[in-house]
Order: structure tokens, then C-alpha cells, then sequence
């Protein structure tokens, strides 16, 4: 691996656009990276995102990564350990990018999704930055944005015909899974982040392929609609028919035990029959990429229930403190 050399310049760029921006100039989302008539592929590659980090080795240019977010050397989260693992530097996976550290891994390109406040600033803080700069177009909320994220990851390192393969192979193994028939199933989705069980509402991914694989979200049912820390109120107002936890630290069930204990809850048919589902979040959030096919796979066995029992309605249930 090269020594970064201190003096070059990086911007890490994450306003909400479709664009790739270069050397403080902006190019159309349609433009195509390691084509005969574009520049040179970029050897140095900084992955500000999780999920870019994954794309990036996926397409089998992860020997070219320079910085990744600190969490994806965490097997829950990776595919590629080793590559991870073998990554020089590491920035801080969620808050502002830190300009100064990023700077110190002398990339070529930097590759961002969009996500936060704070990535925006330190966007306008490098803004004269000589480093090019890509801005995904989107933030990875369901199975069509995934796929036109690896196509523009693929273009900017110039491995195209990588990408299309990728996104092919997920498309079709994702079409092949046919949803469970109706009636669909009502699906809590909790993941376990920021140190804290958090109820999955509005548009997301896991979201995406529960309805992929015919159930629907239970946060809708609870008048939920943006993601944020779990209460028993909410679980116990959402009434699912099952929970699909997402499990960010590897601990399964561990992690959601502050929830799943409490009284109410655990009077719950979805808790009480066991009607619950590990996955990690490989399987079950986009950084997955081509693991997904998987999750949705046995999300749909999941509802389905396999052994084709009934499952009974889910009647009211009164809130207790724990």
C-alpha cells in the first residue's frame, strides 16, 4: 500500500444530488468514469460510507480502498473482512467526515452517501479541494436505489462492467423470490443501533424487503413514520404479527433484550410464540449488497411459516412499565 503524502488536498462531498464533481467542477450524473475518454480509473480510493466500502470490494477493487468507516471491519457488517481488515486508515462511521483525516489518506477519489447535516459542512469546508469528489445520488433505502448506486460506484472507479454483472445477479436472484400471498404478514422491524433498540419506520431498506417478501411494516399500523428509539408503547401500539430484528453488533437478541423483556411486550403473540427473526445487518441492509438476496430469502421463508401453521390474530394489550 503507498504512504499517504500529507500535502494533497480531499473533499469529501455529500450534498443530496445525483452528481459527480471533480477538481471543483461538476460533470452529469450520466458521465461515465474509466471509459476511453474519461480520466485514468483512480488507484486510491476513500469510502466515507459503509455501504460504498462494500461496493468498492465487491467489484473487486478493494485492494484500491485508502479509508473506510471504522465499523466495517465488524463481520456483522462486511463480507469482506480481510479486504477491511487490510485498510489503512479508518474514519469515524457516523457524524461530520474529519477533513484532517481524510486528507491524511492521500485518495485519489472520494465516494460518499448522502445522509447527514454535518457530511454537508465539511463538504463546504473542502470545497477547493484538487481530490475528486462523487456524491451518490441517493441513500440506499430499497433494492432499485442499491442498484443505481453500485452502477455509479462502478463508473467512478472505472469498473463498470463489474458493476452491471453485480447488479444483475442481485436483480435476478431478488426477482426470483416470489411474496408470500396474501394476507401479508404485519412486520416490527427493530434494529439495534446507537447503543439502543430502534423501531425501522417510513422508506427503508430492511423495509423494502419485508413488503418484497409480502409483509408490510407494523410502524405504519403504530402511525409511525420516521425511525427513532424504541418504546414499549409503540411496540405493543404496532400490534405485529412478527418482529424482524436487525442485528448491528452482532449480540442477536442481546441487544433488544431492554425491549423484549418488558411486560407488555412479552404478552404479545409475535414474543410470546416466538414469532421473531435474527438477522444480521449483512442480510438485511443494503451494505450487504449481493448477501441480501439471502435475507430476503429467509424473511420470506420466515412469513411463510414453514410449517404452514396459522397464525392467530393479534389482540389488544394494555401497556406496563417494566
Amino acid at each position: 500500500m503507498k504512504t499517504a503524502n500529507p500535502v494533497r488536498f480531499l473533499a469529501a462531498a455529500v450534498a443530496v444530488a445525483a452528481t459527480l464533481t471533480a477538481c471543483g467542477g461538476e460533470t452529469s450524473g450520466t458521465h461515465t468514469a474509466g471509459t476511453a475518454s474519461d480520466q485514468a480509473a483512480p488507484q486510491r480510493i476513500a469510502a466515507l460510507s459503509p455501504d460504498v466500502a462494500e461496493t468498492v470490494a465487491a467489484l473487486g477493487a478493494g485492494d484500491r480502498l485508502v479509508l473506510i468507516p471504522d465499523t466495517q471491519t465488524h463481520p456483522s457488517l462486511t463480507n469482506h473482512p480481510e479486504v477491511m481488515r487490510a485498510v489503512g486508515s479508518t474514519i469515524a462511521a457516523h457524524g461530520p467526515a474529519d477533513p484532517e483525516r481524510i486528507l491524511a489518506a492521500d485518495p485519489d477519489i472520494a465516494i460518499v452517501t448522502p445522509r447527514h447535516e454535518g457530511e454537508t459542512d465539511t463538504s463546504a469546508l473542502l470545497a477547493d479541494s484538487a481530490v475528486r469528489m462523487v456524491t451518490l445520488p441517493n441513500t440506499w433505502q430499497g433494492v432499485e436505489e442499491m442498484l443505481t448506486d453500485i452502477t455509479t460506484i462502478g463508473e467512478a472507479i472505472g469498473s463498470s462492467q463489474q458493476a452491471t454483472e453485480l447488479a444483475s445477479s442481485i436483480r435476478d436472484g431478488m426477482t426470483a423470490i416470489r411474496p408470500v400471498p396474501t394476507p401479508s404478514r404485519s412486520v416490527l422491524i427493530l434494529s439495534s443501533q446507537a447503543g439502543r433498540p430502534m423501531v425501522n419506520a417510513g422508506k427503508g431498506f430492511t423495509q423494502d424487503l419485508v413488503a418484497r417478501a409480502g409483509g408490510r411494516n407494523a410502524a405504519d399500523d403504530a402511525g409511525l413514520s420516521r425511525t427513532g428509539f424504541a418504546d414499549p408503547e409503540q411496540v405493543v401500539r404496532a400490534r405485529p404479527d412478527a418482529i424482524l430484528l436487525v442485528d448491528m453488533l452482532g449480540l442477536g437478541r442481546e441487544s433488544f433484550a431492554p425491549i423484549l423483556a418488558n411486560p407488555a411486550v412479552r404478552q404479545l403473540p409475535a414474543v410470546r410464540d416466538d414469532r421473531i427473526l435474527v438477522l444480521d445487518a449483512k442480510h438485511s441492509q443494503a451494505l450487504g449488497l449481493q448477501s441480501t438476496v439471502d435475507g430476503l430469502r429467509q424473511i420470506r421463508a420466515w412469513l411463510a411459516d414453514t410449517g404452514d401453521r396459522r397464525w392467530p390474530a393479534v389482540p389488544p394489550v394494555a401497556v406496563m412499565s417494566q
